[in-house]
């Protein structure tokens, strides 16, 4: 629901800011990618918390078929594990900021010919038949 709304919001931002040109609508846009990718970001504090909060029972013991591992090397694996598992939850959210940035980097190479917008010159007048 929450992504579905935020994209909802950027398409609605970036056709807006296609549509009108405006320069505030391209500051918002970029400004709203930004704060999606760094909220979306996972937090090696939150592992920290999550992996040291476990119980012995959720910790991985042994890989596979292996020896069973060390109480260090079974911290370090259950740690690199969790941090996946964070990196996983705001994904489509990083995609989603990425793709807002890409579409503003590349928007003005795939602007409509013959649009004029309030910096450039005024279109040229018809030119008179002679005759």
């Amino acid at each position: 629901m929450k992504l579905a709304l935020l994209g909802l919001l950027s398409a609605v931002l970036l056709w807006l800011e296609w549509r009108y040109r405006l320069r505030s609508l391209r500051i918002a846009a970029v400004v709203l990618a930004l704060v999606v990718w760094e909220s979306s970001q996972p937090s090696l504090y939150r592992v920290f918390r999550r992996v040291i909060a476990a119980p012995p029972a959720e910790r991985v013991s042994r890989i596979a078929d292996g020896p069973p591992l060390s109480e260090y090397a079974s911290g370090v694996v259950t740690l690199q594990r969790a941090y996946v598992d964070e990196m996983m939850v705001g994904e489509n959210e990083r995609l989603l900021s990425l793709g807002i940035l890409l579409w503003l980097a590349c928007s003005p190479a795939f602007r409509r010919a013959g649009v004029h917008s309030a910096g450039d010159a005024s279109p040229r007048q018809p030119q008179e038949r002679a005759g």
